[in-house]
């Protein structure tokens, strides 16, 4: 992959727009699969999706700046290539180099699927499911933070709510980043969440537990109690036992937090109910599959479990079964 570079920046009002370079993922890559995940998913409230231009725009913080990361397709499944562009202040090549390997970690793009695609040989019916997109890969929530306060906001609600309540928590303490006349909502920083009264989310129809869980996790990440590079370090089974030692993080949060906050391709929240309905669905079961049969079945897919989960959600958003004609 090409060295991270600065090229053709223009400056208005201390904001900087800046061309980083193309990236080159192992090919087969779906970038309009990725996109169209993220267009029906929940939990993407920040993200915005372009649909002239099919891209991917989100702001962030990242090497101590708010920057908006633009990422465009200019290739193709079989040859495909992305160009990433940065707005903010202050850009330089250190912004650059941080960016780039934040895209490439988010969508997986230095990953060679060959050994994912393979699973088709070992389990028919999952098999059925990945061959009708290949290309398509999980797309990580950028900030790990953010993936575990939408576990815990997603813990027994319906997912509808859980997206308002994710957005009423980012109008009440996230920050805004102005790029051209258009507002781009930051994620509340663990600080911020942490400083927040308890009471002040009860009034948003925060559940009295679920305000505690925020407010207190929030300051374990700022803390550092909870550092997510010393978890993304641990061996699969000592981070998720790292995990739930913490008030508000039981196994289905932590297996949720490792595979899209921290892109552990082979953590899988089997107790999701989305995947226990789909799984049972696609295995002709009559009714949801139980957590003990999504980790049964998924033992045909060990290594690449996190990958599985992504594409059975896939599936779940676009109501696929067995004996529907693939959809383009």
């Amino acid at each position: 992959m090409e060295q991270p570079r600065i090229a053709a920046t223009t400056a208005a009002d201390a904001i900087q727009i800046a061309e980083i370079g193309e990236l080159r993922p192992t090919a087969p890559f779906d970038f309009a699969a990725a996109l169209d995940y993220l267009c029906a998913s929940p939990s993407a409230v920040l993200e915005r999706i372009g649909e002239d231009d099919h891209s991917y725009r989100k702001a962030l913080r990242l090497a101590g700046r708010d920057l908006l990361l633009t990422v465009h397709s200019t290739g193709t499944v079989a040859s495909p290539r992305l160009a990433l562009s940065l707005a903010g202040g202050d850009l330089d090549a250190a912004t650059a180099t941080a960016a780039r390997a934040l895209v490439t970690r988010v969508f997986a793009l230095e990953t060679d699927p060959a050994p994912f695609l393979a699973l088709a040989a070992r389990d028919p019916v999952f098999g059925g499911l990945i061959m009708r997109h290949p290309g398509l890969r999980p797309v990580l929530i950028a900030d790990p933070f953010e993936a575990l306060i939408w576990a815990v906001l997603g813990q027994q609600i319906t997912i509808t709510f859980a997206r308002t309540l994710k957005l009423r928590l980012v109008a009440l303490a996230g920050r805004t980043l102005t790029i051209d006349g258009t507002d781009y909502p930051l994620f509340p920083d663990p600080a911020t969440l942490a400083a927040l009264d308890p009471d002040s989310l009860r009034v948003h129809q925060f559940s009295r537990q679920k305000a505690a869980y925020v407010t207190s996790l929030a300051a374990a990440v700022r803390d550092g109690a909870l550092d997510f590079a010393r978890i993304r370090a641990l061996p699969r089974d000592e981070a998720i036992a790292a995990l739930t030692r913490f008030h508000g993080i039981g196994r289905w949060t932590a297996e949720y937090l490792l595979m899209r906050g921290l892109g552990d391709r082979d953590s899988i929240p089997a107790a999701d109910v989305g995947l226990r309905a789909i799984i049972g669905r696609w295995y002709g079961l009559g009714r949801k599959a139980s957590e003990a049969e999504v980790r049964t079945y998924a033992d045909a897919w060990a290594g690449w479990r996190g990958w599985a989960a992504f594409h059975w959600w896939h599936a779940l958003q676009r109501r696929e079964s067995p004996d529907m004609e693939p959809t383009p």
